[in-house]
């Protein structure tokens, strides 16, 4: 069964589930092979087709709707889903993130990456620049850091993220934004954690 890109009709509607642990590098390759492989794809289909699943950048959103538009000139809606962020913060709280589940992530988190979770998430590698993690808990990172990273997304001031080296393109836990060039308190622990302290993101390694 396909896992990258799944066409599905329902009630003469067609709708497009993108997965969202893939790449979209890998979507787009993939679906550029199911739309040249089927001439067929879009007969006896109601407008609008429905893109679902992944979360698309705006120029992702635009190239799959121009890729689909080669085929067909149906309109092409893409959805966008419920994700975890600063925009979904309502209230500042800190709670207890010692107990949490836990989403395991195994191997490098690739650029374009996106994981999102309602838990704390652990990835068994290196996180690049480019991929995203989004958590309600804690971000841990047995590797590099150099992507995005956002733990307590929720609005937890208690959770942290750690990491064997972190060097991120943005940095943020609850609310709160880590300063560019931040600089780093060296506690002889052999890891890297940062967490809120005094209103302010600060790495302890």
């Amino acid at each position: 069964m396909n896992t990258e890109v799944l066409f599905e009709n329902k009630n003469n509607k067609l709708v497009i589930t993108l997965n969202k642990d893939l790449s979209y590098a890998e979507i787009k390759e993939k679906l550029v092979k199911i739309l040249a492989a089927s001439d067929t794809l879009f007969d006896k289909v109601k407008p609008p087709i429905i893109v679902t699943g992944k979360r698309l950048l705006d120029g992702e959103e635009t190239e799959v709707a121009a890729l689909i538009n080669e085929k067909t000139d149906l309109e092409v809606k893409i959805e966008r889903p419920k994700q975890m962020g600063l925009a979904t913060i309502n209230n500042i709280f800190t709670k207890d993130t010692s107990i949490t589940q836990t989403k395991v992530i195994k191997g490098m988190l690739r650029s374009g990456r996106r994981v999102d979770f309602e838990g704390s998430i652990v990835v068994l590698g290196d996180v690049n620049s480019g991929a995203e993690i989004i958590a309600e808990g804690n971000v841990i990172v047995l590797g590099k850091l150099r992507g995005f990273a956002h733990a307590g997304a929720k609005g937890n001031r208690s959770a942290f993220i750690a990491a064997n080296e972190i060097n991120p393109t943005q940095l943020r836990i609850a609310d709160i934004i880590m300063k560019a060039n931040m600089e780093k308190v060296d506690n002889g622990e052999g890891f890297e954690c940062a967490k809120i302290e005094m209103g302010e993101i600060k790495i302890i390694k």
